[in-house]
């Protein structure tokens, strides 16, 4: 057995923090984060506590239902983290936001309409950024086994959690439905009468107060029942001269459970939860203005200058702005989930039924302003119920596991969005008398206040019907080596229909006329806008196989080829009928080796993939010519590109004695276009367009490194009898890039470099476990680094969104037996 001491532990740590500086370009205060670590050894790590480790201490078994079955995290093969409910509550994570300072490969970015609210999830690089409900999210959120089709109001918060699973690669067999990247699937606690109520109470900087609370209860022999409730109010940290501070916190939910368990193997388990939220948008700053742009020199020229003062200035401090009043955020989400089980012998069948629905109002405003130059409104009123039937078991003396499922999903959205930029313009232009000209014998300036007239009101209705078939075995070839072949067939039907105006001159955004798109209709006049419909089903076979040897008791290792897939999608923003269009799904191959082992009598866990993608018939908006429009570029959606990435993770878990505990992982990922072209004017003949190769564009929202390191001490307080639990967590994420137009003025500014974000924590527990005291801090390195935003030349405007501050928090827990 070895021995340990307080300074081989320091020892060990230093080199640990050199190579984690090493591997991700670490910037940050060396001698500041080594005197931190020092400190917690020398004050909280008694040597003789570290003397050895006990012999029965190790890794506890983490159970998952990756494969629609509960098996035992390592002898899955599938890259997955797996965070457990303790896990969650001793790095104090808030929200599925968060995940990625603990998961490799996982990037979260802000959402554009400024909901806090809503997921942006990308794993190995698939994702999607955009929140509209004509795009579906490339990295699926399945709560309860319940699919979630909208990332708006899916960012939940972690009070009754039983554990979080993130799968790397396309799920497209056993999870299916636009799992092109990954999934993240979410388990709650299921009541069983025997666990204790626990009541948190948190307060912090800027206001905040927080409430959280858990009890459940045995109704009878057969039934239990739980519930759990969250609020969470702050003032925010961006001062605002005319509303309330922007990252407030005004949020209030709940969940309740309710099971029964008959004697005759039946389960039923019935969930429903509630969640209201009425808050600022997240806080933005308007990085850069040009106002020498056309449409802000119009609008300093005939608007702003009417009330002394122009637009815009850039924010000077990214903690103030100057928006305006209307900017919100309203979320009110409800759902209902249902579990049947039956236990059929060597065999169970499931049926999950769902039911969400959500609806929302948020308010953008992007200028730095009272004024109303450039600004954002979206409504959303969605909802959406699915069934599967799972059929799983054993056959061939338990040589064969399989599952059979059937899968149908439904949803209708509303979708409303009010696009301002220059508010005011087409009232100034218009009323202009025709002698003031754009020059000397020009064109009177009113003949352009219908084309400057940028105040849209874009009112989508769509409606998704889905069925999926999948199958799914492992054959045991022999005692260590297993065979799986899995394959899932999806039909896929939507429908949409469009009415636009713009608000202020009250004509339509899109005028009469026919489209180029084979599956919408001609665009018609309705009221004194025009409306125009889009209906289209696709179909995909997706397959899986692989194969995984168990090489000793301690390590296995996999190979797999798996599909996923992503629907087909119309263009949410058309300005014309030429730009009416739609977008094949896209298709990605995964191919992954890798491994999953454990050391040390189970004290040290190390897993690790590569693996390469290929991924077709990528969705952009992309310019193209129109045959409606003899010729004309129209900026369309198609599948414009390909492309493939190479890249690997690694994480670990380490019992270092009883009292210390590490955990990290690091990961890469190297995107790359191998096609993609798109339609620009022919500078050498004006009036044509050529082809041009853009496939040299960086892959958006892809940090190419991502890693973390946590360390955790329990230390026995001899004095009370109570125990000191110390956490810190350090995450990195690399270089990303928010804009992949190199000849965007904005593109530089989002060409961010790499950071890292430093979280921390210390807990004090009572002798007899009931009391628990905790004090942490977010981002205490106070990192202020970009993570999302967007900039439009036309427009002058460059907005951008950072990290929150540094903020400390106090939190107190009761635990009621």
């Amino acid at each position: 057995m070895n021995k340990f001491n307080t300074y081989s532990i320091l020892i060990i740590n230093r080199q640990i923090v050199r190579l984690f500086m090493e591997f991700t370009s670490f910037k940050i205060n060396y001698k500041y984060l080594l005197s931190f670590v020092i400190f917690t050894v020398i004050n909280f790590l008694p040597a003789n506590l570290l003397a050895q480790v006990d012999e029965a201490y190790s890794i506890e078994e983490v159970i998952v239902t990756a494969r629609k079955k509960e098996e035992n995290l390592q002898t899955v093969p599938v890259s997955i983290t797996t965070l457990t409910a303790s896990t969650i509550e001793n790095t104090f994570l808030p929200d599925i936001n968060s995940l990625d300072q603990l998961v490799p490969n996982l990037s979260m970015t802000s959402s554009t309409e400024g909901s806090g609210s809503t997921v942006q999830a990308f794993i190995r690089g698939i994702g999607e950024a955009d929140f509209a409900p004509v795009l579906d999210p490339g990295v699926g959120i399945y709560i309860d086994g319940v699919y979630i089709a909208r990332t708006m109001g899916s960012n939940l918060e972690f009070n009754d959690l039983e554990r979080i699973s993130v799968l790397r690669g396309p799920q497209g067999t056993l999870f299916g439905r636009n799992t092109i990247g990954g999934a993240i699937n979410v388990v709650t606690r299921e009541p069983t009468g025997d666990m204790p109520t626990k009541i948190t109470t948190t307060v912090g900087e800027y206001g905040y107060i927080g409430f959280s609370g858990y009890g459940e209860t045995s109704l009878s022999d057969t039934t239990s029942a739980s519930i759990a409730v969250l609020s969470k109010k702050s003032d925010g940290w961006q001062k605002r001269e005319n509303s309330d501070n922007g990252g407030n916190h005004d949020m209030l939910g709940a969940r309740a459970h309710l099971v029964y368990v008959s004697d005759d193997n039946f389960k039923s388990h019935f969930i429903i939860d509630a969640t209201s939220q009425d808050q600022q948008t997240q806080p933005n700053v308007l990085a850069a203005f040009d106002g020498t742009q056309i449409f802000p020199s119009f609008y300093n020229g005939f608007v702003a200058s009417q009330t002394a003062s122009s637009c815009c200035t850039p924010n000077k401090d990214i903690d103030r702005s100057s928006n305006s009043d209307l900017t919100k955020d309203e979320v009110d989400t409800f759902g209902i989930s249902w579990t049947n089980s039956w236990e059929l012998g060597s065999s169970t069948f499931k049926s999950i039924t769902g039911y969400r629905e959500l609806e929302s109002e948020q308010f953008r405003d992007s200028d730095n302003s009272a004024l109303n130059f450039f600004s954002v409104g979206t409504q959303i009123e969605h909802d959406q119920i699915s069934q599967e039937f799972i059929f799983s078991g054993t056959s061939k003396n338990n040589s064969l596991d399989w599952v059979l499922g059937a899968y149908y999903f439904q949803e209708d959205t509303f979708h409303g969005t009010d696009v301002t930029v220059g508010e005011g313009l087409f009232q100034s232009l218009s009323s202009l008398p025709p002698s003031i000209t754009l020059f000397p014998g020009g064109p009177p300036l009113a003949v352009f206040a219908i084309p400057f007239d940028l105040t849209l009101r874009y009112d989508r209705n769509q409606k998704v019907t889905s069925n999926a078939l999948y199958a799914h075995s492992t054959y045991s070839m022999t005692d260590q080596l297993r065979l799986t072949l899995a394959a899932r067939y999806t039909e896929d039907q939507k429908e949409m229909s469009m009415y636009t105006i713009k608000r202020a001159s009250q004509v339509p955004i899109i005028a009469p006329g026919p489209t180029d798109e084979e599956s919408c209709g001609n665009v018609t006049m309705q009221g004194k806008g025009s409306v125009y419909a889009c209906s289209n089903s696709w179909s995909e076979f997706s397959p899986k196989i692989g194969l995984d040897y168990k090489v000793s008791e301690d390590l296995m290792t996999y190979f797999h080829v798996s599909r996923g897939y992503r629907s087909g999608v119309f263009n949410a923003r058309p300005l014309a009928p030429n730009e009416v269009s739609s977008a094949e799904p896209e298709t990605l191959t995964s191919y992954e080796l890798g491994f999953k082992s454990q050391w040390s009598n189970n004290r040290f866990q190390l897993n690790g993939s590569i693996f390469n993608q290929e991924y077709e018939n990528q969705q952009f908006l992309v310019n193209r010519s129109s045959d409606s429009a003899q010729g004309a570029l129209a900026l369309i959606v198609e599948n414009a590109a390909e492309s493939s990435a190479l890249g690997f993770e690694l994480d670990f878990l380490a019992l270092i004695s009883n009292a210390l505990t590490l955990r990290g992982g690091i990961s890469h990922t190297d995107p790359e276009y191998d096609s993609f072209q798109e339609r620009v004017p022919d500078p050498s003949n004006p009036g044509s367009s050529i082809l041009k190769d853009v496939s040299d564009r960086p892959f958006r929202y892809s940090p190419d490194w991502t890693s973390n390191l946590g360390l955790e001490y329990e230390v026995p307080m001899n004095s009370t009898g109570g125990l000191l639990r110390f956490h810190t967590h350090l995450a990195y994420k690399g270089q990303v890039y928010y804009s992949f137009d190199r000849t965007a003025s904005s593109f530089d500014l989002f060409d961010v470099k790499g950071f890292t974000s430093i979280n921390a924590g210390l807990t004090y527990v009572s002798s007899n476990q009931k009391w628990e005291i905790s004090a942490y801090g977010k981002n205490l390195s106070d990192k202020r680094a970009i993570i999302g935003g967007f900039g439009v030349d036309a427009f002058g405007s460059t907005d951008i969104r950072y990290t929150d501050p540094r903020i400390m928090y106090l939190s107190l827990k009761y635990v009621i037996d």
